[in-house]
């Protein structure tokens, strides 16, 4: 065999494993910007609290397909008309997604398009000014597509403001009283819709003047307070908040203080008297000193009926991850297993 047709076989081989690595390579890319199932725990400690039943986690990859990139997620909403989840971040990007279920259980999301939040002069929110923490959808279940409007809290410069489905502002900003004597990065986690009392707000940790371990909800009109006990757990905050069918309020809270565990807690909460301490009681308490497989839930919106998602903030951390999670609240008398259905 001559030099040169050795020279063109191994140039040939080359340039097969060259191709092959590639093509591996694009596969890898390619799940690296796809959401994949993920467990928060196994089976049998997940089926062993009576008043949630879960419904499927997605990790969110870093990026989409286009190379926007995903990560500090603070809260999400439901456009019911639309069948889309929007998601804000605290870097003022305004994600919207399609959802896949297979038999009731969460299996994908799809990225559609991402927007920046702007003002009503239609320039992107920069620096402290796009530090977006809450979200609730007005007019996204009233059968009118396209009628869709999104209320977003800001935490550095305390703020709320409406916008358009395309993240322009449609409203000028608005600093509720409620947000009195919260730290500067301990202000308006939390908002939800009440029937009876209209937009909510809650701070994310104690303000100043209260006791410690209390927080406030309160109206954004001014008009209406309450007192909001928070969880044992050390360092629990509260990080969102979405009406229960019966009007109760499901609370969401994250405990993060080192050495102690992460833990996520989600509560029902009853609105007494304005001024008065909301009645509220736990209905999971999930450790990852306990085997749960947790990150920074801050979001939450409700799809229909009983069941809700929940996203984690990853803050743009290599060591943390997006996570966005289905379950139902079922009453304890009313529990089915999965594994029944």
């Amino acid at each position: 065999m001559s030099l040169l047709h050795r020279y063109a076989i191994r140039h040939w081989r080359l340039l097969r494993l060259a191709t092959l690595a590639t093509a591996v390579a694009g596969l890898l890319s390619a799940c690296g910007v796809h959401p994949r199932p993920y467990s928060l725990a196994s089976p049998e400690q997940m089926s062993q609290l009576p008043e949630i039943q879960w419904c499927g986690t997605l990790k969110l990859p870093g990026k989409w397909l286009d190379g926007t990139p995903v990560g500090g997620l603070s809260d999400i909403g439901w456009d019911k008309d639309e069948s889309l989840l929007y998601a804000v971040s605290d870097r003022g990007w305004l994600h919207r997604l399609r959802l896949a279920f297979r038999h009731g259980e969460l299996v994908g999301a799809k990225a559609l398009k991402t927007y920046t939040l702007r003002d009503e002069t239609d320039i992107s929110l920069q620096g402290a000014l796009s530090d977006a923490e809450g979200m609730q959808l007005l007019k996204d279940h009233n059968g009118r597509r396209g009628d869709t409007r999104l209320v977003i809290s800001f935490e550095q410069q305390p703020r709320v403001e409406h916008f358009l489905p395309s993240g322009l502002a449609i409203s000028e900003p608005a600093t509720p009283v409620g947000v009195r004597g919260a730290a500067p990065n301990n202000g308006m986690e939390a908002l939800a819709l009440h029937p009876e009392y209209g937009l909510l707000a809650g701070l994310e940790a104690t303000p100043e003047g209260m006791d410690e371990g209390t927080t406030r909800l309160f109206t954004l009109d001014g008009k209406q307070e309450w007192r909001y006990p928070l969880a044992s757990d050390t360092g629990s905050s509260l990080t969102a908040m979405e009406m229960l069918p019966d009007g109760d309020i499901l609370m969401l809270e994250r405990a993060f203080s080192p050495p102690y565990p992460l833990v996520i807690s989600l509560r029902r909460a009853h609105l007494g008297e304005p001024g008065t301490t909301v009645e509220v009681r736990t209905l999971a308490r999930l450790s990852s000193g306990e085997g749960w497989s947790l990150d920074n839930f801050e979001g939450l919106t409700h799809l229909e009926g009983n069941r809700f998602l929940m996203v984690s903030d990853d803050n743009f951390s290599s060591f943390q991850t997006t996570l966005l999670s289905c379950f139902a609240v079922i009453e304890p008398e009313a529990f089915t297993p999965a594994s029944q259905e």
